[in-house]
C-alpha cells in the first residue's frame, strides 16, 4: 500500500490559528438532519481543540447568514438536501465565501446518482446496470434482472432504498422510493460481493475499509446502530489482497477526478468474487461522527480527527490566497 502522508499540525494550529474564524454548518432540513447535528458538533469540537474560533450554525433554510459572512472559512456538514446537492455551495460561491468541500457543480453531480452514473460511464468507471423510471412508471425495466435495488436518486443514508428479489416486492419498492423523490426512481441490478468504502482527501485515496453488516444491504440501521456490534468496519481488510485494495484506491481517485471534486469525497464500492470492482456511489459530505468511515480511514493513515478537520480548513484557506 502506498504511503499516505499527512502533516500533523495540531500544536501549530493552537498557536497560529487562534484568530481564524470557522463557521460550521449543521442540521439542515433533510431527512439526515439528526446525523448532521452530530457530525457538526464533532467537527466544531475538533476545530476548537486545534485552536480555531468556531461558530456552530444550525441552519434550517437556504440562506447566507451574518455569521457565515464574518467567518474566514465555512465548514458545511450538511448531509442530504441543500447541503449536498450544491445549492448552499452555490450561494457561498456567489457571496465570495471560502468553504470546505466540493464546489456546487461537483456536489450536484455526486448527489444525483443518475448524473453520477452517467459520469462514471463516460469515464469507464464500472457501475451496476441501471434504469431510470419516471413517476407513474410501474413496468420492470427490460434491460435488468432480479434482484434489484430501488432508490430515490437524490437521497442519502439509504433513505427510501429497497432490495427487491422478486416481482412480489416491486410495486412496494417503487412506492417507497417515490415518497422520497416524486420525479423519478433509480433501479440498479444488485451486485453481490464485499462492500468497501474509500475516502479521498485532496485527491489522495485513504486506506480501504471493508464493511460487514447483517443482511444483504448496508441500510440506515446498519450504518447508525453498529456501535452495538451489528456492523463491523475492517481497515485495512485482511480478506482483500493488496492488489485489490490498490485497485480500489485508484478507482476512488478516478471517481474524484471524474466528478471534479475537491477536498474530500467518500466512494462506496462492491468487490465481486470474480474480481471486478463496482462503484455504488460517492458522497461529497461524508459523515463526521465517531462512527464515521472517512475519519476512521484517515486515522489508520496516521491522521487524527482533529488533524483531518484542521487540514480541510487549511486547504480552504489556501484557496483564498
Amino acid at each position: 500500500m502506498p504511503e499516505v502522508c499527512f502533516v500533523n499540525e495540531e500544536s501549530r494550529n493552537k498557536l497560529a490559528s487562534g484568530p481564524v474564524k470557522v463557521a460550521v454548518l449543521k442540521g439542515g432540513a433533510s431527512s439526515e438532519r439528526e446525523v448532521s447535528l452530530i457530525s457538526g458538533k464533532a467537527v466544531a469540537d475538533s476545530l476548537r481543540k486545534a485552536g480555531y474560533e468556531v461558530m456552530e450554525i444550525d441552519i434550517k433554510s437556504l440562506e447566507i447568514t451574518e455569521e457565515m459572512k464574518k467567518a474566514d472559512v465555512v465548514f458545511p456538514v450538511l448531509h442530504g438536501g441543500f447541503g449536498e446537492d450544491g445549492r448552499i455551495q452555490k450561494l457561498m460561491e456567489d457571496a465570495g465565501l471560502s468553504f470546505v468541500g466540493c464546489g456546487s457543480r461537483a456536489c450536484e453531480h455526486i448527489m444525483d446518482k443518475v448524473v453520477s452514473k452517467r459520469l462514471m460511464d463516460e469515464n469507464s468507471i464500472l457501475n451496476a446496470p441501471y434504469a431510470v423510471l419516471p413517476a407513474g412508471e410501474k413496468a420492470f425495466p427490460k434491460n435488468l434482472k432480479f434482484p434489484v435495488v430501488v432508490k430515490p436518486p437524490k437521497e442519502g443514508s439509504t433513505f427510501g432504498i429497497s432490495l427487491v428479489e422478486t416481482t412480489d416486492g416491486w410495486e412496494a419498492a417503487l412506492k417507497e422510493s417515490f415518497e422520497h423523490d416524486k420525479s423519478e426512481a433509480l433501479v440498479e441490478e444488485y451486485i453481490e460481493g464485499t462492500e468497501i468504502t474509500v475516502g479521498v482527501v485532496n485527491g489522495k485515496a485513504l486506506p480501504v475499509i471493508e464493511i460487514r453488516y447483517p443482511g444483504k444491504m448496508f441500510d440506515y440501521d446498519a450504518k447508525y446502530t453498529h456501535l452495538k456490534g451489528e456492523t463491523l468496519y475492517l481497515c485495512p481488510p485482511k480478506s482483500l489482497s493488496d492488489e485489490i485494495q490498490e485497485k480500489a484506491r485508484d478507482i476512488a481517485e478516478k471517481f474524484y477526478k471524474a466528478v471534479n471534486a475537491r477536498d474530500m469525497v467518500r466512494v462506496d464500492m462492491i468487490v465481486t468474487a470474480k474480481g471486478p470492482i463496482y462503484v455504488l456511489e460517492g458522497n461529497s459530505i461524508p459523515g463526521f461522527t465517531e462512527s464515521s468511515l472517512l475519519p476512521k480511514s484517515a486515522k489508520v493513515a496516521g491522521m487524527s480527527f482533529v488533524a483531518l478537520c484542521s487540514k480541510l480548513v487549511k486547504t480552504a484557506l489556501d484557496r483564498k490566497k
